[in-house]
């Protein structure tokens, strides 16, 4: 008897896979806020800076990214904070627990679109 997949097997698996990238980025925005979202908090707070002035819908976790992965576009912004006081801060450690953020949230995004297309168009 062969091993056969049917459509619904594969929607399963992206589903299960979404989830599992879910659930790996829960966890990882976990690790992300109490190592890295905390330390920056308090360098921003002992500079006089008030993160509730661009902290909308937690815009932080992605502000924080982007003055360490693309400063220039924060330095844009002049009402935000200047990314020179994460320079000498952040490890690559962090930097790395930042990538692994955001790869597991974009992965489950895409994941569950696939999933849902397979079974909108391949299941009748």
């Amino acid at each position: 008897m062969p091993f056969t997949l049917t459509n619904s097997d594969i929607v399963g698996i992206f589903g299960f896979l979404a989830f599992l990238c879910l659930l790996f980025a829960i966890i990882m925005t976990i690790i992300y806020y109490f190592k890295i979202v905390r330390k920056i908090d308090n360098v921003l707070y002992k500079n006089g800076i008030d993160i509730n002035n661009f902290d909308l819908f937690y815009a932080r976790f992605i502000l924080y990214k982007k003055a360490v992965f693309q400063p220039d576009v924060i330095e844009k912004r002049k009402n935000i904070f200047d990314p020179k006081l994460l320079s000498g801060m952040i490890t690559s450690c962090d930097k790395k627990i930042m990538k692994w953020h955001s790869y597991f949230y974009r992965s489950s995004y895409i994941l569950f679109a696939i999933a849902l297309i397979v079974k909108e168009l391949i299941i009748p």
